[in-house]
């Protein structure tokens, strides 16, 4: 049992170490437009970040099902959703743009999260 919850623990932070180099790129591959658009402000501080977590199947419980947004404003981002069944995990990422985008009921709940009373990083 303790195998598995270290598997579990270097899964996640080898997710979390994904997201976060996704960001740095968003942020990279704009920084001249955020600077023009911010004034020297990081992009970061103003990320929306909300969640939700859900189980994915009915035979499953514990909530271990989740959903991540990261939004800018509130017209563009990107969702993060992890589905866990019993025997195995997948991992989603999604971009958001408010006019059209194909999110599923779960990101759609995380995305009004992140707008409505998600945090920001500089409230993190």
């Amino acid at each position: 049992m303790m195998d598995n919850t270290v598997l579990f623990i270097i899964g996640a932070i080898i997710i979390l170490n994904i997201v976060l180099l996704i960001i740095l790129l968003i942020l990279r591959s704009n920084l001249k437009k955020i600077e023009e658009k911010q004034k020297g402000e990081l992009i970061l501080s103003s990320f929306s970040i909300g969640g939700t977590k859900y189980d994915a199947f009915q035979d499953t419980s514990g909530k271990l099902s989740f959903s991540l947004a990261f939004v800018a404003g509130d017209e563009k981002g990107i969702v993060l959703t992890s589905i866990h069944t019993r025997e195995q995990s997948f991992l989603y990422l999604k971009p958001y743009n408010k006019d059209k985008s194909n999110l599923t009921e779960e990101e759609k709940k995380a995305i009004e999260v992140a707008l409505g009373e998600g945090y920001t990083v500089k409230e993190l």
